[in-house]
């Protein structure tokens, strides 16, 4: 009987996943009718090719939710550092650039991750999955079969979307669960097997910037909410280091400006909460193509702040980065943290609305204080006719 246990639902993850949707999901359904018990309504979760069903949708933002797939036993050498690759979720399709994809909006039975496809919920989890037995690069052998042992396991395994998964990837569970267990347990997840185990999309890249830049996204804003109370840019690193191995494309700052707490007043200018680089593309794509612009956002404090946030910054020395291991936050340290993020993004947003281009000279100008540079100044002027062909490109699938 154990051959057939579905190792996703009896594990953590399927707690963790049910009290994500009913957390956020259910928050946000107005007609829900809760069991008066558990609290939870199966109509909270709803399938991911439900967000892109009809054409009044497709003018939006298309969600991509970023995943990890474990290869702690890959055979490529060259990943032996990472030990993972780029996994994504999207209503249109889940899959990775170097496996392949599968159809998220399939006839019924041919959807990736079951037989109605994969839920919201279970992709928001997995992409969340921090604690796993197999975790990209931070795995180790010894946690590894301590995890796998408990059962501590946040992340899901499914079928693969490539080659060898023509038989398993819609499929929402492993048929027999044995193999993908031993695989778990002894570090020998790869890409080559039927199942694949996805976890936090972290554990390959932690900023989403990778899948943005594969699909050649021209505006991307990023938020950077990891722990680095030192603002040694680790996650931001590390993106564009993979990013320049994978792709080609280098990603370039010609200031950051972004300080931590021993650095203050260290500067001649005050201290700022972003910075605006350059994504080259036409290194790769040729001479024709558009670069891109990126938005790094990142918290921090400069001593601008309203008075309650830079007294809670005073007194609490790892504060704005402060270790995702507490998650019980106090009322003060709640407010502080929503405060900062609303100060930042009123200084950055107020002036514009919704034009893009406005958006990124107010932050030059105003927030920066700095002159646009040339390629800056030609980039919005050739772009500024052309967003909604960029946002229908942004959908495609990345091709080899």
């Amino acid at each position: 009987m154990a051959y057939t246990i579905d190792p996703n639902r009896f594990s953590l993850h399927a707690v963790y996943r049910d009290r994500l949707i009913r957390a956020y999901l259910g928050a946000s359904n107005k007609q829900r009718d809760p069991n008066p018990f558990t609290g939870f309504d199966e109509k909270d979760n709803i399938r991911m090719h439900e967000l892109w069903v009809e054409e009044k949708f497709r003018g939006r933002l298309l969600p991509v939710l970023n995943i990890a797939l474990n290869l702690v036993g890959g055979s490529k050498l060259a990943w032996q550092e990472r030990k993972a690759e780029s996994f994504t979720a999207s209503p249109l399709h889940c899959g990775s650039y170097e496996l392949g994809y599968r159809k998220t909006n399939a006839p019924p039975g041919r959807r990736y991750g079951g037989q109605q496809g994969i839920s919201l919920g279970t992709a928001t989890t997995i992409s969340g999955a921090a604690a796993s037995p197999n975790m990209g690069h931070h795995s180790s052998p010894l946690v590894t079969f301590v995890l796998t042992l408990l059962n501590v396991r946040l992340g899901a395994w499914l079928g693969n979307p490539g080659k060898a998964g023509q038989a398993t990837f819609h499929l929402g569970y492993p048929n027999f669960s044995v193999g993908p267990i031993i695989a778990e347990a002894f570090g020998l997840t790869n890409d080559t097997s039927p199942y694949v185990y996805l976890s936090d999309g972290g554990h390959f890249e932690n900023l989403g910037l990778y899948e943005m830049v594969l699909r050649r996204c021209h505006y991307i804003v990023v938020s950077d909410a990891g722990e680095d109370p030192e603002c040694f840019f680790a996650d931001l690193g590390e993106s564009v280091r993979k990013i320049r191995i994978d792709l080609g494309i280098p990603i370039e700052f010609d200031q950051m400006g972004i300080y931590s707490r021993t650095e203050i007043g260290a500067h001649k200018d005050p201290g700022h909460n972003c910075a605006i680089g350059r994504i080259r593309y036409s290194v790769v794509d040729g001479p024709a193509a558009s670069d891109g612009i990126i938005v790094y956002i990142k918290p921090a404090c400069h001593g601008n702040e309203p008075r309650d946030i830079y007294e809670y910054f005073k007194r609490n020395e790892t504060f704005p980065h402060e270790s995702t291991a507490d998650q019980f936050f106090s009322e003060s340290q709640f407010e502080s943290y929503r405060m900062l993020g609303a100060h930042t993004m009123q200084k950055l947003c107020t002036a514009c609305g919704g034009d893009f281009q406005c958006f990124i000279r107010e932050i030059l100008e105003h927030h920066l204080q700095m002159k646009s540079p040339d390629w800056l100044a030609g980039l919005l002027e050739s772009s500024a006719n052309n967003t909604a062909g960029q946002l229908a490109n942004h959908a495609r699938l990345p091709e080899k």
